[in-house]
């Protein structure tokens, strides 16, 4: 719509008035606003230099550039900018600028930097670990520093590692592994973590360290450069850890058959697409759309993939979590350079808390300097002393300064309430009083001023923030009049009732035909196709693995769950599917068992956001039968999808051959399709060939020439109207704020 193209051409036109401008010439005055030499041109010769302007539509850049300074102005006689919801709106998105002005961005680099240095190295480390409660007192924290302290003095009298790892580590899943963590790179642990890792050489092991976790004793194992990041495909036979001996062994003898295909020469994507129970990746011949960095998979996983050297190397059979696993080696990256990481580091690092907390002291520390921050100790020492005493409130001394930011000063009373708000707040917060001392409090105190006396003052101090905060003031400014003047006016129903009765003539739709044609360049192709687009939904070339139940149950099992949840997934990526959910029982159950089957998958599928009119029902019982010998495989739901789209089934037979096949169903008028045209348009259905393709041709309704409704070409009144509006409004603007323009001073800034 018109009334957003105002918020595009904002960012190429803005520019800034000034009561008080000192230049030399004024060639363009609106109303009472004055636009200098030095404003225009600065505008004009960024724009020209971006390419924006060029010598044909320098009359049109003039004409959009006086017509939004016409807005603007009138926005700002108005005073729009003292409203309350535009104060409003202002400070928030100030308070959002703000937020990189607020950050010692040479600490931040420095962080980075660092990261990507220790990147270059991972290190398989082991930990003995002590845990400490959430929130632990002091006796707590020397409990377990007493426990952390004795196992470092039994490793310095040469007990083992791994053996005290196993006996004594709160690290439940490493413990039985003697500790052992895997290989780790930086910016995977805690900072405190990360930083005794890279000081530890091969074989070293640290004094005890703290984490919010507890206390560790860290050893380094192995150290080797980073393998960089690897792509994989994979088949899976999937098969849960907890499924029963029968499944297992199943599962087994499928990969087996799977590894004989693939060694015998044949090709990994077809033996994925006909074996792989991973429905996602399947289809593309097992392709996983992610990279891998091995500290992202198992120890096991690490060293059997990562060992694949060449691309297209396949893996041996990998039992994991998911079931057996084959993977193939699809693609291979060194370590990222600095220059491609540096910006996904930067993120890392301004989300990590405690190297946040690193950053925002080092921030602090500078503009506590630059905003003059000064302690009067002996006040200090006085609030810290006193915090605890009982006090009326009137005491003398409540009103001595503490200390001062710029010129402004703080006082001791000041400090107390600042200290029992936070409180409050973090009663509030977390359900208990945190144990702080005054002394804390006092330094965020002091920063929490600092910090507001810093924004407060980040026009004056960079003055590209100062450029941003008038650029949306203007943008804003003129965003809110449009609105009013255009968008609000052009949605009132009444104006555009009278608008579409004035105006009937706009709004009439030619002959038009509601069409269904199938074309394609092979008599056969055409007869196959014309079987499956009889009529919606249409059958899909798509298999689905069925989901199997426990003999006399209709209860989902977790691997059911697993299938139905990508299955879900699947529909929520492709809106025009369809599944056929069929309910099958053994010949030994009760016969209301598939129904319950099928209840259940759809309930569960209703669960994820698939709409109920997205299913079809159907009930087998036990007409269909998977196996005469395992009765388990007959208490099952099948599957089948459908599409409401001709497009997926066109798609099946182009695949092998491109535009083998085209399809389309709609309203056409004249001119659209030229073997509609070639046809008289009367209904019925033909078949006929055309420029060297077969046609099936079904006219299934012929609509004369008429005026649309107001509710087909609403969208169409409302553009109009818009387009309508802005011209009577300039109309006005102009009456009201003459422009006169100094056409010689112009025309030399435009040259």
């Amino acid at each position: 719509m018109r009334f957003r193209f105002y918020l595009v051409v904002t960012i190429y036109f803005l520019f800034t008035f000034s009561s008080s401008l000192a230049q030399e010439g004024f060639p363009i005055q609106i109303g009472p606003k004055k636009i200098s030499s030095a404003q225009f041109s600065s505008l004009y010769r960024r724009l020209i230099e971006s390419d924006s302007i060029k010598p044909d539509n320098k009359n049109k850049f003039l004409s959009d550039y006086l017509d939004l300074s016409l807005k603007l102005v009138a926005a700002e006689d108005e005073k729009l900018a003292e409203t309350p919801g535009f104060q409003e709106e202002y400070a928030s998105f100030r308070k959002e600028l703000a937020s990189p002005y607020l950050v010692d961005n040479d600490k931040v680099n420095a962080l980075v930097k660092e990261a990507y240095l220790r990147l270059k190295d991972e290190k398989q480390v082991a930990h003995i670990l002590v845990k400490l409660p959430a929130n632990p007192s002091p006796g707590d924290t020397l409990i377990a520093y007493q426990k952390i302290d004795n196992l470092y003095k039994k490793l310095k009298a040469g007990e083992d590692f791994a053996s005290l790892a196993q006996r004594f580590s709160d690290d439940e899943l490493t413990a039985k592994k003697g500790g052992n963590l895997g290989f780790i790179t930086s910016l995977q642990t805690q900072y405190a973590f990360e930083n005794k890792v890279y000081e530890l050489a091969l074989g070293e092991y640290s004094s005890p360290i703290r984490t919010s976790t507890g206390y560790h004793i860290i050893k380094i194992l192995k150290q080797r450069p980073n393998q960089g990041k690897i792509r994989l495909a994979h088949i899976l036979i999937s098969v849960p850890v907890e499924a029963g001996t029968p499944f297992q062994v199943e599962a087994k003898k499928k990969i087996e058959q799977v590894e004989a295909y693939l060694k015998k020469g044949e090709s990994y994507e077809d033996v994925c697409r006909n074996y792989s129970e991973d429905p996602y990746s399947k289809g593309r011949g097992g392709e996983l759309r992610r990279w891998y960095y091995s500290s992202d998979l198992s120890e096991e996983l690490q060293d059997k993939l990562f060992g694949l050297q060449r691309l297209g190397d396949i893996s041996e059979p990998i039992r994991t979590n998911l079931g057996w696993q084959i993977f193939k080696l699809l693609d291979k990256k060194p370590l990222l350079s600095y220059e491609e990481m540096a910006e996904y580091l930067r993120q890392k690092v301004n989300t990590d808390p405690e190297r946040s907390a690193l950053i925002r002291q080092s921030f602090m520390k500078r503009v506590r300097g630059e905003n003059r921050v000064a302690i009067l100790e002996e006040s200090k020492k006085m609030a810290l002393e006193r915090f605890a005493r009982d006090r009326v409130g009137d005491e003398p001394w409540l009103q001595f300064p503490l200390f001062k930011v710029l010129d402004k000063s703080f006082t001791i009373q000041e400090f107390y309430q600042f200290i029992i708000a936070q409180q409050r707040r973090k009663v509030k917060e977390l359900g208990y009083l945190p144990a702080v001392s005054e002394a804390t409090w006092l330094e965020e105190f002091i920063d929490s001023q600092t910090l507001q006396a810093e924004e407060q003052h980040l026009e004056t101090k960079y003055p590209a923030f100062k450029e941003q905060m008038g650029e949306f003031l203007e943008g804003s400014l003129l965003s809110k009049i449009t609105d009013r003047e255009i968008f609000d006016k052009s949605l009132d129903s009444l104006r555009q009732h009278a608008y579409y009765q004035q105006n009937l003539s706009l709004f009439t739709m030619p002959v038009r035909a509601e069409v269904k044609l199938i074309s394609s360049d092979n008599a056969k192709t055409l007869t196959d196709a014309m079987e499956l687009l009889k009529a919606a939904p249409y059958p899909m070339n798509k298999r689905y693995p069925d989901i199997l139940f426990k003999l006399g149950q209709s209860e989902l099992t977790a691997n059911a769950k697993k299938v139905l949840q990508e299955l879900g997934l699947l529909m929520s990526k492709n809106r025009d599917y369809v599944v056929e959910v069929t309910g099958h029982i053994d010949a030994s159950e009760q016969d209301t068992l598939s129904e319950g089957r099928v209840n259940q998958a759809i309930k569960f599928l209703a669960s994820k956001g698939i709409n109920q009119v997205r299913f079809i029902e159907k009930d087998e019982g036990k007409l269909v039968s998977a196996s005469k010998t395992d009765k388990s495989k007959n208490a099952r739901v099948s599957f089948r999808l459908f599409s409401q789209s001709m497009d997926d089934v066109v798609k099946r037979f182009n695949a092998i051959k491109p535009k083998s096949l085209e399809a389309i169903e709609g309203y056409f008028k004249k001119g659209e399709i030229p073997v509609l045209d070639a046809q008289s348009w009367q209904v019925g259905k033909k078949n006929l060939e055309y420029e060297g393709r077969y046609v099936y041709l079904e006219i299934k309704k012929v609509e004369e020439q008429r005026v649309k409704t107001f509710d087909e070409c609403r969208s169409g009144i409302i553009r109009d109207l818009q387009a309508q509006l802005d011209k009577e409004w300039l109309q006005k603007l102009k009456n009201k704020y003459p422009i006169v323009i100094q056409q010689e001073e112009l025309q030399k800034l435009m040259q």
